[in-house]
């Protein structure tokens, strides 16, 4: 039974970190300076430019989850 519960436990937390099938949509103009700013900071960026893009993309991903 300890077993059951163990593995209940694993997939209840699992199901808590899973994220809707929710889209999020931008224009295509948003989509290339996003990105050309990523590339250029993961292919020349200092550590303090890599740290805030981190810092940025965070942000920006736990408003989107919902995890603030």
């Amino acid at each position: 039974m300890a077993k059951i519960k163990e593995v209940y436990k694993e997939v209840e937390e699992e199901k808590e970190n899973e994220v809707d099938d929710a889209e999020i949509s931008m224009t295509i103009d948003d989509f290339i300076e996003e990105h050309t700013n990523l590339i250029k900071i993961l292919r020349s960026g200092d550590k303090k430019a890599l740290e805030a893009e981190a810092r940025k993309q965070e942000k920006e991903l736990k408003e989107e989850t919902g995890d603030e």
